[in-house]
Protein backbone atom coordinates (compact mmCIF):
# COMPACT_ATOMS: atom_id res chain seq x y z
CA UNK A 1 0.00 0.00 0.00
CA UNK A 2 1.10 3.57 -0.76
CA UNK A 3 1.07 6.19 1.31
CA UNK A 4 0.43 9.56 -0.04
CA UNK A 5 0.70 13.51 0.26
CA UNK A 6 -1.64 16.33 -1.29
CA UNK A 7 -0.59 18.66 -3.97
CA UNK A 8 -2.28 22.36 -5.37
CA UNK A 9 -1.66 24.81 -7.27
CA UNK A 10 -1.13 26.94 -4.68
CA UNK A 11 2.44 25.21 -3.41
CA UNK A 12 3.79 26.26 -7.04
CA UNK A 13 6.49 28.52 -5.87
CA UNK A 14 8.04 25.83 -3.15
CA UNK A 15 7.37 22.94 -5.17
CA UNK A 16 10.70 21.22 -5.93
CA UNK A 17 11.54 22.00 -1.99
CA UNK A 18 8.30 20.08 -0.86
CA UNK A 19 8.68 17.31 -3.53
CA UNK A 20 11.88 16.70 -1.69
CA UNK A 21 10.62 16.94 1.80
CA UNK A 22 7.32 14.48 0.54
CA UNK A 23 10.54 11.80 -0.57
CA UNK A 24 12.27 12.09 2.62
CA UNK A 25 9.50 11.63 4.96
CA UNK A 26 8.59 8.55 3.79
CA UNK A 27 5.90 8.93 1.04
CA UNK A 28 4.74 6.64 -1.66
CA UNK A 29 3.16 9.23 -4.17
CA UNK A 30 1.60 12.66 -4.37
CA UNK A 31 -2.31 13.36 -4.96
CA UNK A 32 -2.43 16.15 -7.32
CA UNK A 33 -5.68 18.04 -6.93
CA UNK A 34 -6.43 19.45 -11.01
CA UNK A 35 -7.63 23.17 -9.50
CA UNK A 36 -7.85 25.43 -12.14
CA UNK A 37 -5.42 26.71 -14.09
CA UNK A 38 -3.97 23.15 -13.90
CA UNK A 39 -4.08 20.87 -16.36
CA UNK A 40 -4.62 23.60 -19.11
CA UNK A 41 -1.31 26.40 -18.30
CA UNK A 42 0.09 27.97 -14.95
CA UNK A 43 3.29 29.19 -13.78
CA UNK A 44 4.47 25.94 -13.21
CA UNK A 45 3.28 23.63 -15.38
CA UNK A 46 1.62 20.77 -13.73
CA UNK A 47 4.22 18.54 -16.65
CA UNK A 48 6.82 20.14 -14.65
CA UNK A 49 5.15 19.01 -11.48
CA UNK A 50 4.74 15.37 -12.63
CA UNK A 51 8.32 14.99 -13.89
CA UNK A 52 9.65 16.57 -10.15
CA UNK A 53 7.73 13.79 -8.80
CA UNK A 54 8.94 10.80 -10.55
CA UNK A 55 12.68 11.96 -10.37
CA UNK A 56 11.89 11.81 -6.44
CA UNK A 57 11.06 8.51 -6.74
CA UNK A 58 6.80 9.20 -6.04
CA UNK A 59 4.01 7.99 -7.99
CA UNK A 60 1.59 10.52 -9.36
CA UNK A 61 -2.32 10.42 -8.74
CA UNK A 62 -5.60 13.06 -9.74
CA UNK A 63 -7.69 14.68 -7.34
CA UNK A 64 -10.47 15.20 -10.34
CA UNK A 65 -11.86 18.81 -10.76
CA UNK A 66 -14.52 19.69 -8.25
CA UNK A 67 -14.96 23.60 -7.95
CA UNK A 68 -17.46 24.38 -9.76
CA UNK A 69 -18.07 21.04 -11.23
CA UNK A 70 -21.48 19.32 -10.00
CA UNK A 71 -21.91 15.92 -11.78
CA UNK A 72 -24.75 14.93 -9.39
CA UNK A 73 -26.68 18.43 -9.98
CA UNK A 74 -30.80 17.13 -11.00
CA UNK A 75 -30.67 20.24 -13.81
CA UNK A 76 -29.79 18.22 -16.53
CA UNK A 77 -28.26 21.39 -18.14
CA UNK A 78 -25.55 21.88 -15.32
CA UNK A 79 -24.74 17.83 -15.03
CA UNK A 80 -24.41 18.09 -18.31
CA UNK A 81 -21.72 20.94 -18.73
CA UNK A 82 -20.15 19.15 -16.01
CA UNK A 83 -19.79 16.08 -17.48
CA UNK A 84 -18.03 17.94 -20.41
CA UNK A 85 -15.93 20.41 -18.85
CA UNK A 86 -14.45 17.06 -16.64
CA UNK A 87 -13.65 15.17 -19.67
CA UNK A 88 -11.73 18.36 -21.29
CA UNK A 89 -9.30 17.92 -17.68
CA UNK A 90 -9.52 14.21 -18.31
CA UNK A 91 -7.76 14.62 -21.84
CA UNK A 92 -4.95 17.01 -20.92
CA UNK A 93 -3.93 14.62 -18.00
CA UNK A 94 -4.35 11.12 -20.29
CA UNK A 95 -0.62 11.44 -20.89
CA UNK A 96 0.92 10.98 -17.19
CA UNK A 97 1.09 7.64 -16.01
CA UNK A 98 -1.07 7.93 -12.60
CA UNK A 99 -2.42 5.66 -9.67
CA UNK A 100 -6.12 7.10 -9.87
CA UNK A 101 -7.97 9.77 -10.25
CA UNK A 102 -10.41 10.46 -7.58
CA UNK A 103 -13.79 12.16 -8.04
CA UNK A 104 -17.17 13.47 -6.70
CA UNK A 105 -20.31 13.40 -7.37
CA UNK A 106 -21.19 16.55 -6.13
CA UNK A 107 -24.48 19.07 -6.12
CA UNK A 108 -25.05 21.95 -4.27
CA UNK A 109 -29.06 20.89 -3.86
CA UNK A 110 -30.25 20.34 -0.24
CA UNK A 111 -30.98 16.87 -0.78
CA UNK A 112 -30.63 16.09 2.93
CA UNK A 113 -33.36 18.47 3.55
CA UNK A 114 -35.57 17.85 0.44
CA UNK A 115 -36.29 14.30 -0.02
CA UNK A 116 -38.59 14.81 -3.46
CA UNK A 117 -35.15 15.27 -4.97
CA UNK A 118 -33.47 12.20 -3.78
CA UNK A 119 -33.83 10.33 -6.38
CA UNK A 120 -33.19 12.58 -9.08
CA UNK A 121 -29.52 13.62 -7.79
CA UNK A 122 -28.70 9.69 -7.36
CA UNK A 123 -30.21 9.53 -11.15
CA UNK A 124 -27.74 12.18 -11.87
CA UNK A 125 -24.78 11.23 -9.89
CA UNK A 126 -25.11 7.27 -11.87
CA UNK A 127 -25.76 8.84 -15.28
CA UNK A 128 -22.62 10.84 -14.76
CA UNK A 129 -20.60 8.03 -13.37
CA UNK A 130 -21.39 5.29 -15.79
CA UNK A 131 -20.14 8.58 -18.40
CA UNK A 132 -17.24 8.99 -16.99
CA UNK A 133 -15.81 5.28 -16.39
CA UNK A 134 -16.70 4.65 -19.47
CA UNK A 135 -14.66 8.10 -21.11
CA UNK A 136 -11.80 7.59 -18.89
CA UNK A 137 -11.40 3.98 -19.28
CA UNK A 138 -10.68 4.33 -22.77
CA UNK A 139 -7.77 6.74 -21.66
CA UNK A 140 -6.43 3.95 -19.83
CA UNK A 141 -7.36 6.15 -16.62
CA UNK A 142 -8.31 4.38 -13.26
CA UNK A 143 -11.30 6.30 -11.48
CA UNK A 144 -12.55 5.51 -8.25
CA UNK A 145 -15.45 8.02 -6.43
CA UNK A 146 -15.26 9.64 -3.34
CA UNK A 147 -17.87 10.14 -0.63
CA UNK A 148 -18.80 13.18 0.20
CA UNK A 149 -21.83 14.56 1.86
CA UNK A 150 -23.70 11.12 0.42
CA UNK A 151 -24.83 9.45 3.57
CA UNK A 152 -24.18 5.36 3.19
CA UNK A 153 -27.51 4.32 1.55
CA UNK A 154 -27.29 7.18 -1.19
CA UNK A 155 -23.84 5.78 -1.80
CA UNK A 156 -24.20 2.15 -1.52
CA UNK A 157 -26.93 2.71 -4.32
CA UNK A 158 -24.73 5.13 -6.60
CA UNK A 159 -22.19 2.66 -6.03
CA UNK A 160 -24.11 -0.63 -6.66
CA UNK A 161 -25.55 0.85 -9.77
CA UNK A 162 -22.41 1.55 -11.45
CA UNK A 163 -20.03 -1.36 -10.43
CA UNK A 164 -17.17 1.31 -9.20
CA UNK A 165 -14.38 0.96 -7.29
CA UNK A 166 -14.33 3.69 -4.28
CA UNK A 167 -12.24 6.12 -2.21
CA UNK A 168 -13.66 6.03 1.10
CA UNK A 169 -13.11 9.50 2.39
CA UNK A 170 -13.18 8.47 6.75
CA UNK A 171 -13.56 11.86 7.44
CA UNK A 172 -16.13 12.83 5.06
CA UNK A 173 -18.04 9.75 6.61
CA UNK A 174 -17.73 10.73 9.94
CA UNK A 175 -18.77 14.61 9.33
CA UNK A 176 -22.14 12.89 7.67
CA UNK A 177 -23.03 11.34 10.92
CA UNK A 178 -22.38 14.53 13.20
CA UNK A 179 -24.62 16.55 10.41
CA UNK A 180 -27.07 13.98 10.86
CA UNK A 181 -26.98 14.81 14.83
CA UNK A 182 -24.82 11.61 15.94
CA UNK A 183 -22.23 11.37 18.36
CA UNK A 184 -22.21 8.60 19.99
CA UNK A 185 -20.34 5.53 18.57
CA UNK A 186 -18.67 6.80 15.59
CA UNK A 187 -16.42 4.25 15.29
CA UNK A 188 -19.35 1.89 14.74
CA UNK A 189 -20.07 4.16 11.33
CA UNK A 190 -16.42 3.97 10.03
CA UNK A 191 -16.73 0.31 10.59
CA UNK A 192 -20.43 0.43 8.72
CA UNK A 193 -18.82 2.03 5.61
CA UNK A 194 -15.68 -0.09 5.15
CA UNK A 195 -17.95 -3.35 5.70
CA UNK A 196 -20.46 -2.26 3.18
CA UNK A 197 -17.80 -1.38 0.55
CA UNK A 198 -14.70 -4.06 1.63
CA UNK A 199 -14.81 -5.26 -1.69
CA UNK A 200 -14.68 -1.77 -4.06
CA UNK A 201 -12.23 0.34 -1.81
CA UNK A 202 -9.41 0.87 -3.40
CA UNK A 203 -7.84 4.50 -1.97
CA UNK A 204 -8.57 5.79 1.73
CA UNK A 205 -8.63 9.23 2.11
CA UNK A 206 -7.54 10.58 5.94
CA UNK A 207 -7.28 13.19 7.98
CA UNK A 208 -7.64 14.14 11.47
CA UNK A 209 -11.23 16.04 13.01
CA UNK A 210 -12.40 18.37 15.72
CA UNK A 211 -15.70 18.79 17.00
CA UNK A 212 -16.83 22.42 17.66
CA UNK A 213 -20.13 22.49 19.54
CA UNK A 214 -22.52 20.92 17.25
CA UNK A 215 -20.26 21.14 14.02
CA UNK A 216 -16.70 19.09 13.06
CA UNK A 217 -14.20 20.23 10.83
CA UNK A 218 -12.01 17.76 9.39
CA UNK A 219 -8.08 18.31 7.25
CA UNK A 220 -6.77 19.10 10.04
CA UNK A 221 -3.17 17.24 11.92
CA UNK A 222 -3.47 14.36 14.09
CA UNK A 223 -0.98 11.59 15.51
CA UNK A 224 -0.60 7.95 15.75
CA UNK A 225 -2.96 8.41 18.69
CA UNK A 226 -5.99 8.86 17.16
CA UNK A 227 -8.21 6.33 17.44
CA UNK A 228 -9.91 6.41 13.93
CA UNK A 229 -6.62 6.00 12.60
CA UNK A 230 -6.06 3.07 14.79
CA UNK A 231 -9.39 1.68 13.77
CA UNK A 232 -9.11 2.16 10.06
CA UNK A 233 -5.02 0.66 10.49
CA UNK A 234 -6.69 -2.50 12.27
CA UNK A 235 -8.89 -3.18 9.44
CA UNK A 236 -6.63 -2.46 6.57
CA UNK A 237 -5.74 -6.38 6.61
CA UNK A 238 -9.16 -7.20 5.79
CA UNK A 239 -9.16 -4.32 2.70
CA UNK A 240 -8.03 -4.36 -0.90
CA UNK A 241 -6.53 -0.94 -0.04
CA UNK A 242 -3.46 0.32 -2.80
CA UNK A 243 -3.49 4.20 -1.83
CA UNK A 244 -3.48 6.19 1.33
CA UNK A 245 -4.14 9.65 1.42
CA UNK A 246 -3.15 11.38 4.61
CA UNK A 247 -5.12 14.57 3.02
CA UNK A 248 -4.16 16.73 6.06
CA UNK A 249 -3.77 20.34 5.60
CA UNK A 250 -3.86 22.45 8.28
CA UNK A 251 -2.51 22.05 12.05
CA UNK A 252 -5.29 23.84 13.73
CA UNK A 253 -8.73 25.32 12.58
CA UNK A 254 -8.43 27.34 9.17
CA UNK A 255 -4.54 27.92 10.15
CA UNK A 256 -1.08 26.39 10.34
CA UNK A 257 -0.18 24.54 6.75
CA UNK A 258 0.95 21.00 7.90
CA UNK A 259 4.62 20.06 6.40
CA UNK A 260 5.10 16.51 5.16
CA UNK A 261 8.17 16.41 8.10
CA UNK A 262 4.99 16.75 10.51
CA UNK A 263 3.43 13.46 9.17
CA UNK A 264 6.49 11.88 8.72
CA UNK A 265 5.53 9.68 11.86
CA UNK A 266 2.16 9.09 10.66
CA UNK A 267 3.60 7.56 7.82
CA UNK A 268 5.64 5.16 9.43
CA UNK A 269 3.09 4.38 11.95
CA UNK A 270 0.93 3.07 8.64
CA UNK A 271 3.58 0.92 7.30
CA UNK A 272 4.26 -0.73 10.60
Amino acid sequence: MKIGFPIWYGQWRGIRNLMSEISKSGFDYIEISLDYPWPFKGDLRLRDVVQLAESEGLSVAFHGPWRDIRLSSPIESVRNASVKAFKEFMKRIAEFKCDYVVVHLSTDQAVDKISLIRDEVINSAVKSAKELSSFMRDLSLRIVFENVKESLPEFREIVSRTDSEICLDVSHAICVSVRNGKRRDLEGDVINWMNEFRDRIRVIHFSGIKFIGNWVRDHLMTDENDRFLNLVKRELRNLQVDNFLLEIFFEEVNHGEVSPARLAKIVEFLKS
